[in-house]
Protein backbone atom coordinates (compact mmCIF):
# COMPACT_ATOMS: atom_id res chain seq x y z
CA UNK A 1 0.00 0.00 0.00
CA UNK A 2 1.34 3.43 -0.94
CA UNK A 3 1.84 5.94 1.84
CA UNK A 4 1.66 9.74 1.58
CA UNK A 5 4.90 11.10 2.98
CA UNK A 6 6.76 14.31 3.60
CA UNK A 7 10.15 13.99 1.90
CA UNK A 8 13.36 15.74 2.89
CA UNK A 9 16.22 15.55 0.39
CA UNK A 10 19.51 17.05 1.54
CA UNK A 11 22.59 17.13 -0.65
CA UNK A 12 25.97 18.17 0.73
CA UNK A 13 29.12 18.65 -1.33
CA UNK A 14 32.66 19.10 -0.05
CA UNK A 15 34.73 21.04 -2.59
CA UNK A 16 38.24 22.36 -1.84
CA UNK A 17 37.64 22.32 1.92
CA UNK A 18 34.30 24.13 1.58
CA UNK A 19 30.93 22.61 2.50
CA UNK A 20 27.76 23.45 0.57
CA UNK A 21 24.32 22.01 1.39
CA UNK A 22 20.92 22.24 -0.27
CA UNK A 23 17.71 20.85 1.24
CA UNK A 24 14.35 20.35 -0.44
CA UNK A 25 11.14 19.41 1.36
CA UNK A 26 8.20 18.17 -0.68
CA UNK A 27 5.30 15.74 -0.73
CA UNK A 28 5.78 12.23 -2.00
CA UNK A 29 4.65 8.63 -2.13
CA UNK A 30 6.44 5.66 -0.57
CA UNK A 31 5.74 1.98 -1.11
CA UNK A 32 7.41 -1.43 -1.09
CA UNK A 33 7.37 -3.83 -4.03
CA UNK A 34 9.29 -7.10 -4.48
CA UNK A 35 11.48 -6.39 -1.44
CA UNK A 36 12.53 -2.92 -2.63
CA UNK A 37 11.47 0.48 -1.28
CA UNK A 38 10.21 3.06 -3.79
CA UNK A 39 9.98 6.78 -3.14
CA UNK A 40 8.42 9.12 -5.69
CA UNK A 41 8.42 12.91 -5.43
CA UNK A 42 8.61 16.02 -7.60
CA UNK A 43 10.96 18.94 -7.28
CA UNK A 44 11.49 22.26 -8.97
CA UNK A 45 14.84 23.92 -9.54
CA UNK A 46 15.65 27.54 -8.86
CA UNK A 47 14.91 29.68 -11.90
CA UNK A 48 12.81 26.98 -13.62
CA UNK A 49 9.06 26.53 -13.70
CA UNK A 50 9.12 22.95 -15.01
CA UNK A 51 9.25 20.14 -12.46
CA UNK A 52 11.29 16.96 -12.29
CA UNK A 53 9.74 13.68 -11.20
CA UNK A 54 12.12 11.61 -9.07
CA UNK A 55 11.80 7.89 -8.52
CA UNK A 56 14.16 6.42 -5.93
CA UNK A 57 14.43 2.62 -5.93
CA UNK A 58 16.15 1.38 -2.78
CA UNK A 59 17.54 -2.02 -1.90
CA UNK A 60 20.19 -2.82 0.73
CA UNK A 61 23.02 -2.95 -1.84
CA UNK A 62 22.00 -0.48 -4.53
CA UNK A 63 20.03 2.76 -4.94
CA UNK A 64 18.77 4.03 -8.29
CA UNK A 65 17.58 7.62 -8.72
CA UNK A 66 15.67 8.30 -11.93
CA UNK A 67 14.84 11.90 -12.85
CA UNK A 68 12.40 12.83 -15.61
CA UNK A 69 11.33 16.32 -16.62
CA UNK A 70 13.32 19.58 -16.43
CA UNK A 71 16.33 17.41 -15.53
CA UNK A 72 16.68 13.83 -16.80
CA UNK A 73 19.06 11.19 -15.51
CA UNK A 74 19.42 7.72 -14.06
CA UNK A 75 22.03 7.61 -11.32
CA UNK A 76 23.11 4.33 -9.76
CA UNK A 77 24.72 4.17 -6.33
CA UNK A 78 26.29 0.78 -5.62
CA UNK A 79 28.69 0.31 -2.73
CA UNK A 80 32.33 0.23 -3.87
CA UNK A 81 31.54 0.64 -7.57
CA UNK A 82 31.58 3.50 -10.06
CA UNK A 83 28.63 4.07 -12.37
CA UNK A 84 28.47 6.60 -15.19
CA UNK A 85 25.35 8.69 -15.76
CA UNK A 86 24.20 11.13 -18.41
CA UNK A 87 22.68 14.11 -16.57
CA UNK A 88 20.61 16.19 -19.01
CA UNK A 89 19.84 19.75 -17.94
CA UNK A 90 18.29 22.68 -19.84
CA UNK A 91 21.87 23.97 -20.23
CA UNK A 92 23.13 20.73 -21.75
CA UNK A 93 24.50 17.27 -21.00
CA UNK A 94 26.84 16.53 -18.10
CA UNK A 95 28.51 13.13 -17.82
CA UNK A 96 28.76 12.11 -14.15
CA UNK A 97 30.84 9.39 -12.56
CA UNK A 98 29.52 8.28 -9.17
CA UNK A 99 31.61 6.08 -6.85
CA UNK A 100 29.64 5.05 -3.77
CA UNK A 101 31.66 4.87 -0.55
CA UNK A 102 28.89 4.21 2.00
CA UNK A 103 25.21 3.30 1.79
CA UNK A 104 22.82 3.24 4.76
CA UNK A 105 19.09 2.42 4.60
CA UNK A 106 16.68 2.18 7.52
CA UNK A 107 12.91 1.71 7.28
CA UNK A 108 10.06 1.09 9.68
CA UNK A 109 6.28 1.48 9.33
CA UNK A 110 6.36 5.31 9.54
CA UNK A 111 9.77 6.39 8.27
CA UNK A 112 12.32 5.67 5.57
CA UNK A 113 15.83 7.05 5.94
CA UNK A 114 18.68 6.71 3.48
CA UNK A 115 22.19 8.15 3.41
CA UNK A 116 24.70 7.84 0.58
CA UNK A 117 28.32 8.98 0.66
CA UNK A 118 29.99 9.14 -2.72
CA UNK A 119 32.66 10.74 -4.87
CA UNK A 120 31.49 12.57 -7.97
CA UNK A 121 33.31 13.18 -11.22
CA UNK A 122 32.09 15.48 -13.95
CA UNK A 123 33.28 14.89 -17.51
CA UNK A 124 36.08 12.69 -16.13
CA UNK A 125 37.36 15.15 -13.50
CA UNK A 126 36.90 14.77 -9.72
CA UNK A 127 34.43 17.39 -8.48
CA UNK A 128 33.52 16.59 -4.89
CA UNK A 129 32.89 14.18 -2.10
CA UNK A 130 29.16 14.26 -1.48
CA UNK A 131 26.42 13.09 0.86
CA UNK A 132 22.81 12.50 -0.15
CA UNK A 133 20.32 12.16 2.72
CA UNK A 134 16.69 11.31 2.05
CA UNK A 135 14.06 10.97 4.75
CA UNK A 136 10.41 10.13 4.08
CA UNK A 137 8.02 10.45 7.03
CA UNK A 138 4.41 9.26 6.87
CA UNK A 139 2.12 12.25 7.27
CA UNK A 140 0.95 12.52 10.87
CA UNK A 141 3.51 10.02 12.16
CA UNK A 142 5.98 12.56 13.51
CA UNK A 143 7.15 16.07 12.86
CA UNK A 144 9.85 16.59 10.25
CA UNK A 145 12.78 18.49 11.69
CA UNK A 146 14.79 20.92 9.62
CA UNK A 147 18.53 20.96 10.21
Amino acid sequence: MAKDVLVSVKGTQFIDGEKDSVEVITNGTWYEKNGKQYLIYEETYEGMQATTKNTVKISPEIVEVTKKGAVSSKMIYELGKQHMSDYMTPMGLIVLGITTKDLFVEANADKLRMELRYAMEMNGQFVSDSILEITATVRGAEALRLN
